[in-house]
């Protein structure tokens, strides 16, 4: 894997919490392979701080919303305006979001800058019961994050079984359930990247192409 960024995002960055920890132990793997990682997440108050093997990137947010969906949905435009600036500065490769929370500003900037994405989902709306009032919104959320990443890494076969409704393309969702799960999302990362470059060449030789035609005035079509 070329030497560069990934950007991981989470709601929130707590230590002892669940998500948190997670993130800490892909930065820790990752550092020994030269490769950075920025996090990005709410907070209380605005910090930009390097925390043992991640770069902490983390904001504010002043508004409340009428509950805890409408709020995650309202929160989206600071994470995308934090996640832009990163992109600006930094070597970003790849975007790691984790959860339905991350999904919508997670896969924009996927987009926007045509940068792999990956999703991780620690448990699904369909798995939780259903009982939330905006469980559907929520689940069609995920929905969309499960059709457009490269993969989905889930960690217990209750996930993986409640993402069967789903009806997915085989080998879309990664179970990783060993002790050494680090190193296979690390390879997952090169093998998305991989793709990723062979795209970009693939673009840029038919541009090249096109131009070398258009030099030498053969029809485009």
């Amino acid at each position: 894997m070329d030497p560069g960024s990934v950007l991981l995002i989470i709601q929130k960055y707590n230590d002892g919490e669940k998500l948190t920890e997670y993130c800490k132990r892909i930065a820790s793997f990752l550092d020994k392979k030269d490769v950075d990682v920025h996090l990005v997440c709410f907070g209380e108050h605005e910090r930009e701080e390097r925390i043992e093997n991640i770069n902490l990137h983390e904001f504010s947010f002043k508004m409340h919303g009428d509950n805890y969906f409408s709020w995650s949905m309202l929160l989206q435009t600071r994470f995308m305006e934090k996640i832009e600036d990163i992109i600006e500065k930094e070597n970003v490769r790849l975007i790691h979001a984790n959860d339905w929370t991350a999904v919508p500003a997670s896969l924009t900037a996927s987009k926007l800058h045509d940068l792999p994405f990956i999703l991780t989902y620690h448990s699904v709306e369909n798995e939780r019961g259903m009982h939330n009032p905006h469980s559907h919104q929520i689940s069609d959320l995920e929905w969309e994050g499960v059709e457009e990443a490269s993969y989905v890494i889930v960690h217990k076969q209750k996930t993986a079984d409640a993402m069967e409704v789903y009806d997915l393309p085989e080998n879309k969702v990664k179970l990783l359930a060993d002790e050494n799960w680090e190193e296979d999302i690390f390879e997952i990362y090169k093998k998305v990247l991989k793709v990723n470059e062979n795209l970009e060449n693939m673009e840029k030789e038919a541009l090249d192409n096109e131009n070398f035609n258009a030099y030498m005035g053969v029809p485009t079509k």
